[in-house]
């Protein structure tokens, strides 16, 4: 296993990762992404121990559905990086099929997973074709492709790219339908990144993004080489989509557990602030409040139904019950505007206009924001401002525009959630319990 400072040196590797119209020599030290680095690494030496043998949780398969509910908890305090390497581990359930297509496929496959457990190396997803991605030379050796992924997230702190068909493709489009591995830093791989971090010379007043911040990199492959061992499908096109269904299931119920706990944090900051401003019991307030708390209790519900019902696959894998997965996710994506409304209504126009800590540091002006600020004897200024800054991270800032688009398009975009959703679930015996209530019969 690797520790933090073994991560950060393992990534200062020469890779082609730019920022802003400049190239990052060293993520570790970089103004903007090292605070994500010093994330990752936080996780590397949370679970690090000099044991032989030993692994880091995030690459282990759960086989019930509470090792299952372990890991999704595991997943949720720790970075993307740990997340996106997870769902690829889950790519161990395609290895049966790949073995019906070549068997060469899964021994390549189950090779790779095993050096990024052995190795402790973080994978980050690209999948979203931007571009025509395809094989545009082939050797003995291996082959050569070229095109673009966008939103590879992570994909400049990480050491592996797992690049797959974004979705089906084509009988004819054969040049499209591959799938492999390769190293960040492979010659022809650019990467170019945008970052929710905090530009702020000072980033207390941006409590949550300057913790919870990732690079999201779109990556451009010109001529890159892939040598055969790094290749798990090569022009099958029935088979293309196999490896984003997969992958899409961990992503989508990651994004799940996410929202639920968004949804707490929100309810519980909305009552703190009414507290703090003095209307916590004003009837209007109340009922926003009450409104944020069923959207909570059913974002939360929705989960731990996805994972009370969870299904073994055929390769014995358990993952959360879709059906409850992509309801969840577009009934919380539905409702969420509402939620962040209603946080607004109840903190006001101080949530964009509140000082920062600085000032309150500050002797010339410290007095009157603890003045201004407080709202009584249990309510101190410093506290406020901090709730207030919170909740503009949360809802109104650069993060959180970046946090709601991604978790709206996680599955396709809203349209494709309820279509899931629909898809998905039993209607065959919604159909059969109707038919019993109008009495007809088979």
């Amino acid at each position: 296993m690797l520790t933090g400072n073994q991560y950060r040196e393992s990534i200062r590797d020469a890779r082609e990762s730019y920022f802003q119209g400049n190239l990052v020599e060293d993520a570790t030290s970089h103004s903007l992404f090292g605070p994500s680095v010093n994330w990752v690494a936080k996780t590397y030496d949370r679970y690090f121990t000099p044991a032989a043998g030993a692994h880091n949780p995030m690459y282990d398969v759960p086989t019930t559905a509470a090792e299952l509910r372990q890991e999704m908890d595991m997943l949720l305090g720790a970075d993307p990086t740990a997340s996106s390497t997870a769902g690829c581990m889950a790519l161990r359930g395609v290895a049966g099929k790949l073995s019906a297509i070549n068997s060469a496929y899964r021994s390549r496959l189950e090779a790779f997973l095993d050096r990024c457990r052995d190795r402790d190396l973080r994978v980050a997803v690209a999948q979203q074709d931007l571009g025509h991605f395809r094989v545009v030379g082939r050797t003995a050796d291996g082959i050569t492709v070229s095109g673009g992924k966008q939103h590879v997230v992570g994909g400049a702190l990480v050491h592996e790219l797992m690049v797959v068909p974004g979705g089906p493709v084509a009988e004819g489009q054969v040049e499209r339908a591959v799938a492999f591995a390769i190293p960040v830093n492979a010659p022809g791989i650019t990467l170019i990144s945008t970052t929710t971090q905090p530009r702020a010379h000072d980033d207390r007043h941006f409590p949550y993004s300057r913790d919870h911040s990732i690079p999201d990199s779109l990556a451009a492959f010109e001529n890159v080489f892939v040598p055969n061992d790094r290749i798990f499908l090569d022009g099958e096109t029935a088979s293309a989509a196999m490896f984003s269904e997969t992958l899409g299931t961990w992503e989508r119920a990651l994004w799940t557990a996410m929202q639920a706990d968004q949804a707490e944090i929100l309810l519980g900051v909305a009552r703190t602030v009414a507290e703090m401003n003095g209307v916590a019991d004003a009837s209007h307030i109340r009922e926003k409040l009450a409104a944020m708390a069923v959207y909570a209790r059913l974002c939360r519900s929705g989960l731990d139904s996805a994972l009370a019902n969870a299904k073994t696959n055929e390769a014995g894998m358990v993952v959360p019950d879709d059906s409850y997965i992509y309801a969840t996710r577009a009934y919380g994506v539905t409702n969420y505007s509402d939620v962040a409304g209603w946080v607004h209504d109840i903190g006001g126009a101080l949530i964009l206009t509140a000082p920062s800590i600085g000032d309150y540091e500050n002797e010339a002006t410290h007095m009157y924001i603890e003045k201004y600020m407080s709202t009584g004897a249990t309510v101190r200024g410093e506290d406020r401002l901090r709730v207030f800054h919170l909740i503009r991270d949360l809802t109104a800032d650069a993060y959180s525009g970046w946090a709601k688009l991604n978790n709206q398009m996680i599955g396709g975009g809203l349209y494709a959630q309820r279509m899931a959703a629909l898809d998905n679930y039993p209607i065959e015996a919604a159909q059969d319990k109707a038919n019993r209530a109008a009495h007809i019969k088979d």
